[in-house]
């Protein structure tokens, strides 16, 4: 795993830090003044976001193409746009392609950034690719910064049950049976990995037969997204086989991203009819929504 001074400073936990400046001034005696700096909303709000942007500021540097004058890319959006980067660079010689869902998608197709911070980073995988995925998933610790996963459930019982899932079902008992601790853990539609300290979700879609047609299922269920009033009854998004073996390309931040096909209808279906509106303010890198507008 590749060692970085901004790994190093990541992973120190705030507490262990402050334990640390206060042994330090409590030898020169400055600890009451300096803690009482510490402690206060001017260091919180201020002093440490600044420096947690010097410690990324060689990432900021990797995407220069992106400084603006008039915008400046949120760190968290350099931070995701950098993992997804990444991910496709080392995955697609082994035909792996992640596509964007969820809040990335949305705004990538509405403005063409990220929706929202992001918090999380919600990716897609086709069970055929989560496959080559699984089987050099220790790619993912040669190059990135991990941290251990939060499992919620009992690794040792967990179970895929669905037989439209039997590829991941596979991998699952795979991980089940591992005798060391992961970096990534699974649940029923998804494995979730953390990266730089972000949540990669990376949900896993395969083929059922539904009232004689065939669809791609995931997790993907509305009600808690739905954007305006939900609908009475919760339902899970469905692709067409075409719409993720035939990925299309989307820009956002001037950069390339995987995207399933018609991506206006997932997220009609994800978010409805009202998925073009922003219901809040967020960064915005080209509102195409206006755009059509005009």
């Amino acid at each position: 795993m590749p060692v970085h001074l901004e790994h190093i400073l990541g992973s120190l936990e705030k507490n262990r830090i402050i334990s640390f400046v206060k042994i330090i001034l409590t030898k020169i005696g400055l600890k009451p003044i300096i803690l009482l700096i510490i402690h206060s909303n001017l260091c919180k709000n201020y002093l440490f976001p600044i420096l947690y942007n010097v410690i990324k500021l060689p990432l900021r540097l990797k995407y220069y193409k992106l400084i603006r004058i008039n915008k400046f890319v949120p760190l968290k959006h350099l931070i995701a746009i950098d993992i997804i980067q990444k991910l496709s660079k080392i995955y697609e010689p082994y035909g792996v392609k992640f596509f964007l869902r969820g809040g990335l998608l949305l705004g990538a197709v509405r403005q063409e950034s990220f929706a929202g911070r992001p918090g999380d980073i919600d990716l897609g995988l086709i069970d055929t690719h989560f496959d080559k995925f699984y089987r050099n998933i220790d790619l993912i610790q040669k190059n990135f910064y991990t941290s251990p996963p939060r499992l919620d459930v009992d690794r040792k019982k967990f179970k895929i049950v669905d037989p439209d899932f039997a590829i991941i079902q596979e991998n699952a008992r795979r991980w089940t049976e591992k005798d060391t601790t992961t970096f990534y853990g699974f649940r029923t539609y998804n494995l979730y990995i953390e990266l730089e300290k972000t949540i990669v979700d990376i949900q896993f879609y395969s083929l059922k037969n539904i009232n004689g047609k065939k669809y791609w299922v995931g997790e993907d269920a509305v009600c808690e997204n739905w954007i305006g009033k939900p609908p009475d009854q919760k339902y899970h998004v469905r692709f067409s086989p075409n719409d993720l073996l035939e990925l299309d390309t989307i820009k956002a931040y001037g950069l390339k991203f995987y995207s399933p096909k018609n991506p206006e209808k997932y997220l009609c279906m994800y978010y409805g009819e009202a998925w073009k509106m922003q219901d809040k303010k967020q960064f915005i890198w080209k509102n195409k929504m206006q755009q059509i507008k005009e």
